[in-house]
């Protein structure tokens, strides 16, 4: 089966990005994602505040969904259209519709719903 098209049919409610977006992160900081919060990892989990992410690990994010979605999904494109105080507010619904919305081709209105 054509993983493309599978990511794709999954993507349409983020459901499957959101889990392993979840797996992605759990990877970065070293652990299932559970481990690095009291409660349920919601849409609305904070990446720095919440999960205590930092620059460094946002570069190591966005090169994983690079890997596994595309270079259409680019987290540093996605960053630059954001003002400091927005990304340091990011949660895991953030980046989730951000590549579902990539996925769909519609990169540039995610950004600017977000802005």
């Amino acid at each position: 089966m054509d993983d493309e098209r599978t990511r794709l049919k999954g993507a349409e409610d983020g459901t499957v990005v959101f889990e392993e977006v979840l797996e992605m992160i759990g990877a970065i900081l070293g652990g299932p994602v559970d481990d690095f919060h009291d409660e349920e990892i919601t849409r609305e989990t904070m990446l720095h505040e919440d999960l205590d992410m930092v620059s460094i690990d946002f570069a190591d994010l966005g090169g994983r969904l690079a890997a596994a979605y595309g270079e259409r999904v680019n987290l540093a494109d996605y960053f630059a259209g954001l003002d400091l105080s927005r990304i340091m507010y990011l949660t895991v619904g953030d980046i989730v519709d951000h590549v579902v919305s990539c996925l769909h081709g519609d990169a540039a209105g995610a950004a600017g719903r977000r802005g």
